[in-house]
Order: C-alpha cells, then sequence, then structure tokens
C-alpha cells in the first residue's frame, strides 16, 4: 500500500494509542478500461444513479462510477470481502451506509472535480468532504450570507488570492461535520469551524448539536478537503491515493 503522510497526528501513550481515519483520495480521470472495470462492480442501484449522472453529462457519468467502484474496492479489501459483496443501505437524509453485516465500520464518500475522497473508521461516526475551489465572486457571495459573522470577514478580508482557498476550507470543514450524521447542508452552514487545526464544533441549540471533531487533509491544489468524526476523541488520519500497486483489477471481482 502506498500512503502519504499523515495529516495529523496525536500523541500516543501505550493503550491511549488514537483511532485512525483512513483517507482516501481517488483520481477519477482513469483510463477507459479501468472505468469499464470499475463500473462493472456497482450494483443494481449504483448503476441506474451512473446512468442517470450520465445523461446530466457525460463526465457525471464517469467521476460517479470511478468514485463509488473504487469505494468498494477499498471498502472490499478493508472488510476481506470482494468488491461487489459490499453492501450499502441508506441512512438519514439518504445518508450511504454500510449494511447492517458490516455494523462498526462507518465510512464517508465524497466528491468534486475529478477527485473523491473516502474515508473509513471502525470505531465512530465520520463524515469527509472535498471540494474544489469555486470562483472569488461566489465564495464571497455565498460566506456573507451562510456563515458567521467571523468567517464570512475570515474569507472577504482575505487578498485576493486567498478568498477562495479560505472559504473551501471553511465550507469542507462544515459539510465534513453535517456529514457524520446525515444532517443536511443548509443545516451546517453557520456551523462555527475554525479556520485552522483541529476544532471541536458544537451547536447545542442548533439542528447539528454535535460536538465533532474536524480538520483539514492536505491534497493536490485548488481542493479543500476536510474530515470530522463523532465525538471529541482524538484520532490520526492516514491519507491514501487510489489507485495505488496495492489493488489489481482482478480484484474488483474476486
Amino acid at each position: 500500500m502506498t500512503t502519504g503522510p499523515a495529516a495529523a497526528g496525536a500523541v500516543t501513550t501505550g493503550a491511549d494509542r488514537p483511532e485512525t481515519v483512513h483517507v482516501w483520495l481517488i483520481r477519477q480521470d482513469l483510463p477507459p478500461p479501468v472505468l469499464a472495470e470499475l463500473a462493472a462492480a456497482l450494483d443494481t442501484s449504483e448503476r441506474a444513479r451512473a446512468a442517470r449522472a450520465e445523461r446530466v453529462g457525460a463526465d457525471h457519468g464517469r467521476r460517479f462510477a470511478a468514485a463509488h467502484g473504487a469505494a468498494r474496492l477499498i471498502l472490499g479489501r478493508h472488510l476481506r470481502i470482494a468488491a461487489h459483496q459490499v453492501r450499502w443501505r441508506t441512512g438519514p437524509n439518504g445518508k450511504p451506509e454500510l449494511a447492517d453485516a458490516d455494523a462498526g465500520v462507518h465510512v464517508s464518500l465524497s466528491h468534486s472535480g475529478d477527485l473523491a475522497a473516502l474515508a473509513i473508521l471502525d470505531a465512530r461516526r465520520v463524515g469527509i468532504d472535498v471540494q474544489v475551489f469555486p470562483t472569488r465572486s461566489h465564495a464571497i457571495r455565498v460566506a456573507e450570507r451562510f456563515f458567521p459573522a467571523a468567517e464570512a470577514r475570515f474569507v472577504v478580508d482575505a487578498a485576493p488570492a486567498a478568498q477562495a482557498r479560505r472559504f473551501t476550507r471553511l465550507w469542507a470543514r462544515k459539510e465534513a461535520c453535517v456529514k457524520v450524521t446525515g444532517g443536511r447542508l443548509l443545516q451546517g452552514l453557520r456551523l462555527p469551524v475554525g479556520a485552522t487545526g483541529r476544532a471541536v464544533v458544537h451547536d447545542p441549540w442548533g439542528p447539528l448539536p454535535g460536538p465533532y471533531l474536524v480538520q483539514d487533509v492536505p491534497g493536490p491544489r485548488r481542493f479543500g478537503i476536510a474530515v470530522a468524526a463523532e465525538g471529541t476523541a482524538p484520532y490520526r488520519v492516514l491519507r491514501h491515493w487510489w489507485p495505488d500497486a496495492g489493488f489489481t483489477s482482478a480484484q474488483i471481482g474476486s
């Protein structure tokens, strides 16, 4: 397995080792033969969704098949089953969850542009979000309308070259928290998520009370990526890239 540097570490003392969130960054600009193999691993429901995405645009269908097919392959290896044996169920507000047979393993999947991100955590619920940078005008408009005042100023008062980056960092953090429990994005836009480092996010009187522990994940330029876990207990992040040398096409259907 080829892994990148850990996005963040935590101090460990003997038995108090933190839980590990495995974050997989999935390339979606894949050769046609690989895409065909990934598409073949999808179940009936996923194939229907891929077909609907294809009707929106060829890139949408390709990206859906790449993200969901690769997620099946990665999860199959994590669970020690074949990719086609991974079973999904629908959680709150359509949040995808592993079926009862795989209880105890929590996952979250996100994609934007030609990059997808998958988070796997064995102990508690997890959320991940990846966002490609928007235009500066969009970033300013949305931040001023929806973000808490301090976060809106953090975006608007930045140098022009940094505004989209700051906005995307905050947006990804908010959506990662929302995805932990399957909330709705609009509910999370006013969550105060902190601009840097790890942040404990909670809103006891809001629709997403938390708490969640959220942090950024390093990624390619012009992408913002964040991961959040339920509760306040520390965790470490191990970042991987897919495809890597540890996978072969034969594993898709084996």
